[in-house]
């Protein structure tokens, strides 16, 4: 089981192809097998990022590219080796309707049409927003009309714990509502602000956490993924208050210790 890092986790300590090659270097130290879409991507050329990928034995979870210029994206892809294509997120004004949620599932199945016969599948990763539920659906989330709108053989889902968790859901289980159709998941804990001055009943103050060190149940998470064929499951920690290489070292630590091996 390939563990990864979003490389969002980095962003303020990655300006240069020397900061590169030091997170790759300290990636593969900590036993990281990669990283999604490439750290390198926006400093250097797909080329010298794949030589430094290589150097220090990693590889390449997804890309993202402009999907309107797909044979630009599919030539991506095809150096980096891999098959999986980041999706925009739905537009805050489909946000607020049954119909803007079908509308963009109607969209994301368009968007994957350039793609169909190549092996490449294009990759829907959430927030908390993609769970608003529709009473005249029953309480349905628009979530679900994302999965059951959109092709299964073109259009894949990166859920993400923490985000499905500050929504209020159970990730294993709309883990495996995505079987099948989830090559990777990002791997995110949620604590509560220990540092938050308003400490009353409602007034529960949420933070980005290191595997493990937070209040999502792991062990069914990881069942679940297993279960539904996952593929990568990459860290990503929005905000740390530790240096983020010893929050990466312990998120890897934990996940190993749990049997993602």
């Amino acid at each position: 089981m390939p563990i990864g890092l979003q490389g969002y986790t980095t962003r303020y300590r990655v300006y240069t192809a020397a900061h590169v090659e030091e997170t790759y270097k300290k990636l593969s130290a900590m036993g990281y097998d990669g990283a999604e879409s490439g750290l390198g991507g926006r400093i250097m050329s797909p080329e010298e990022d794949i030589a430094l990928l290589k150097k220090y034995g990693l590889k390449v979870a997804d890309i993202y590219g402009d999907l309107s210029k797909p044979d630009e994206v599919m030539r991506r892809a095809e150096l980096y080796g891999v098959k999986i294509v980041g999706a925009p997120s739905v537009p805050n004004e489909m946000l607020h309707s049954v119909e803007g949620f079908k509308t963009y599932a109607e969209r994301l199945n368009e968007l994957a049409k350039p793609f169909k016969g190549t092996g490449i599948r294009l990759q829907y990763h959430n927030h908390s927003q993609e769970f608003r539920n529709f009473p005249q659906l029953g309480g349905k989330a628009g979530m679900a009309i994302l999965i059951e709108e959109t092709d299964p053989d073109m259009i894949v889902f990166e859920l993400d714990t923490f985000w499905m968790s500050a929504a209020g859901c159970d990730p294993a289980q709309w883990i495996e509502k995505v079987s099948g159709r989830i090559p990777i998941v990002h791997f995110k804990d949620l604590a509560i602000d220990w540092k938050a001055e308003d400490g009353g009943m409602g007034q529960v103050y949420k933070r980005f956490a290191e595997i493990g060190q937070g209040n999502i149940n792991w062990p069914p998470i990881v069942a679940a993924c297993v279960k539904a064929g996952v593929e990568w499951y990459c860290v990503e920690q929005d905000r740390t208050v530790l240096d983020e290489y010893e929050c990466l070292k312990i998120s890897i630590d934990f996940m190993r210790s749990i049997g993602v091996k």
